[in-house]
């Protein structure tokens, strides 16, 4: 492996853009599996438990007031995931960071792995925005988006209280061990940043389990993540101190911005409030994004379908499975 240390960032950005490139083999293969599991959730699965009948019935009698509402919440949400490598990535712009966020997204979306990272640093090396405070924001961008997904369930107990309804035993467990997680990880990233040897340990954990959950998917693990740990370090000592609060806090309001999506898809089918509580949808909405994380489908394509839809069904009870399955397959194409 080289050595990360002696290497410029426009050398690392290229190498790490070599790295991430498939071969055509793993490219087919990963089409070929993708392609059986959407295949097994929309063809087997799916149709055993609702009706796709009733499914286009609830797509069909969309407006065209709904479907402007929709364009225009969808639009809104993809400039708020771009917040938080506007905040964290020094000297970036927003049409740059929207740009850079819908390239990443969209080749994550059909090869799992850190390629968003990758494509990212290679267009920020020729909008000529320096590589080494670029990558370190673009990490904490990263690991902001499935950590912002712990306080989602904090803000639906919120919600629940304001509104003068009970919370759900099962929202409140899920406030707290998001909260405990994300406690966890705040005063892990600060550890990390204020010692060198914590951060080599930290990275050496992070190694050993990253082999041992890849290996339960025969996956090859991620190379060099105690050398990318201590990078990490160093370079994000200020960006951490300084844009940290403000970037999670943007990366909460990109959740937030498709948890409207979704509620504005499920209120165009005729899901209201009373059969499925916001409260319920930003929980499911937690619960998926940490599910979305373990690497089995690019984009979590048909996972995080039958994730809502079993979720989300469960909640609003008998009859409101093709209304919701309409829904969640409308915010999945928005997404």
């Amino acid at each position: 492996m080289p050595d990360v240390g002696s290497m410029s960032p426009d050398s690392a950005a290229v190498q790490a853009g070599q790295e991430a490139r498939p071969s055509r083999r793993s490219i087919l293969l990963r089409t070929g599996l993708l392609v059986a599991i959407v295949g097994f959730v929309f063809v087997v699965l799916l149709p055993r438990v609702v009706d796709y009948d009733a499914v286009r019935a609830a797509l069909s009698g969309l407006t065209a007031g709904q479907l402007a509402a929709l364009i225009g919440a969808t639009a809104v949400a993809y400039v708020l995931n771009a917040g938080p490598a506007r905040v964290l990535v020094p000297g970036i712009t927003w049409r740059q960071a929207v740009e850079a966020d819908l390239v990443g997204r969209a080749v994550a979306s059909t090869i799992p792995g850190p390629t968003d990272v990758a494509i990212k640093s290679v267009l920020f090396r020729q909008w000529r925005i320096p590589l080494e405070s670029a990558n370190a924001g673009l990490v904490l961008a990263s690991l902001f988006e499935p950590l912002s997904s712990l306080v989602l369930p904090l803000l639906a107990t919120i919600g629940v209280i304001v509104t003068g309804q009970t919370a759900s035993p099962r929202v409140l467990l899920l406030t707290v061990v998001g909260m405990a997680v994300l406690v966890l990880a705040a005063f892990g990233l600060l550890a990390i940043v204020r010692s060198e040897a914590l951060a080599r340990k930290v990275g050496d954990w992070l190694d050993r389990w990253a082999r041992r959950i890849w290996s339960w998917f025969r996956r090859t693990p991620p190379t060099g993540i105690v050398e990318a740990v201590i990078a990490f370090r160093t370079s994000s000592k200020d960006i951490l101190s300084q844009r940290g609060p403000l970037g999670y806090a943007a990366a909460v309001a990109a959740k937030l911005g498709w948890f409207v999506v979704l509620q504005l898809c499920l209120s165009a089918v005729g899901v209201d409030w009373a059969t499925l509580p916001p409260a319920a949808v930003l929980a499911a909405m937690a619960v998926v994004g940490i599910v979305a994380l373990v690497p089995i489908t690019p984009g979590a394509v048909g996972v995080s379908e039958v994730a809502y839809i079993g979720l989300l069904s469960a909640v609003a009870g008998p009859g409101a499975s093709e209304p919701i399955t309409a829904a969640v397959l409308l915010f999945r194409v928005a997404q």
